[in-house]
């Protein structure tokens, strides 16, 4: 008995031996610890913001990001950080999706400014043009969205709406299709209690300058969106295999996006004085074969002069 207990007590000793010779010293323990809360960190942020990333469609479509001077035109796809802007042309469409919840279509002539991705408190901020989207369920006190223009506030309840600013002539327009719910206030420079306007299913509201009674109508101007609001209902089920990428990744492609156009900017300019050297060059061989042409002419009448003479 005392010899079978000896064995165990042995064989516990030398089960401990390799496994204490691998513990960590404290300092590998503490870089061990901050690498894990890191981690941690990252995945939580991630979590509570939305993963965005946007799409080109057709046409032309910028991303200037805020540390940049000017536009850089996106071809394919890029991930969208906030204070983003992203523009079409009078040929451009793109589409933003927010994970695999929700899908937001940006009109020709627009120009969007992701101001937050916070979940709880996400705002997009048009500066001119028209938004449609399409959130998959409706929004709560974990997921709120507004769109902001700089004469109304939408907050965003869900599911299906479009907005529309126009910068030349100020007005602002605000519809919700099918389904869903959004809260329109108008911004109030007077110091005012700007009055809230509640839009349900197949409800829109106009705002312009020159407007002096608001009021909430039957979906009429904004049914021009249905096409594209058809589109979003289609492209959500198709987000179902989104698949987040981690901060390395999205930085990654958000250089691969930006550095095309730095590169195609490059190659252009560094043709152009390529292009006039060699054109530079023509024009040289060109008058010189004209001064030697002259020159040859100008002999040849000096010669026949001289043989006159004589």
């Amino acid at each position: 008995m005392k010899l079978g207990l000896k064995l165990f007590a042995l064989s516990l000793l030398l089960a401990a031996g390799p496994a204490a010779s691998q513990q960590p010293d404290d300092g590998d323990y503490r870089k061990m610890m901050e690498q894990m809360m890191k981690s941690g960190n990252n995945s939580q942020a991630r979590a509570q913001s939305w993963d965005a990333r946007l799409k080109v469609i057709s046409g032309t479509v910028m991303v200037k990001t805020v540390d940049g001077d000017e536009w850089s035109r996106i071809t394919g796809e890029m991930p969208l950080d906030p204070n983003d802007m992203v523009k079409t042309s009078s040929d451009g469409l793109a589409e933003i999706y927010l994970d695999d919840k929700g899908a937001i279509s940006l009109g020709r002539n627009t120009e969007l400014e992701i101001s937050s991705l916070e979940q709880e408190d996400a705002v997009f901020s048009i500066n001119f043009g028209s938004l449609v989207a399409k959130i998959k369920h409706f929004l709560n006190e974990k997921h709120r969205l507004k769109v902001r223009t700089p004469s109304a506030v939408c907050a965003v309840r869900g599911t299906e709406f479009a907005v529309e600013y126009s910068q030349l002539s100020k007005e602002f327009s605000a519809g919700v299709f099918d389904e869903g719910r959004v809260a329109v206030t108008q911004e109030d420079d007077s110091g005012g209690t700007p009055q809230e306007y509640l839009l349900e299913k197949n409800n829109e509201i106009v705002f312009s300058p020159a407007q002096k009674r608001l009021r909430v109508t039957p979906l009429s101007r904004m049914g021009r969106h249905r096409t594209a609001i058809s589109k979003l209902r289609k492209r959500l089920p198709a987000l179902k295999g989104w698949k987040p990428r981690s901060l390395e990744r999205r930085a990654a492609l958000r250089d691969q996006a930006l550095k095309r156009k730095v590169i195609r900017r490059q190659l252009k300019s560094s043709s152009v004085p390529a292009g006039k050297a060699a054109r530079s060059s023509k024009a040289r061989a060109a008058a010189r074969a004209k001064a030697k042409a002259r020159a040859n002419a100008a002999r040849q009448r000096a010669a026949k002069e001289m043989r006159e003479e004589e």
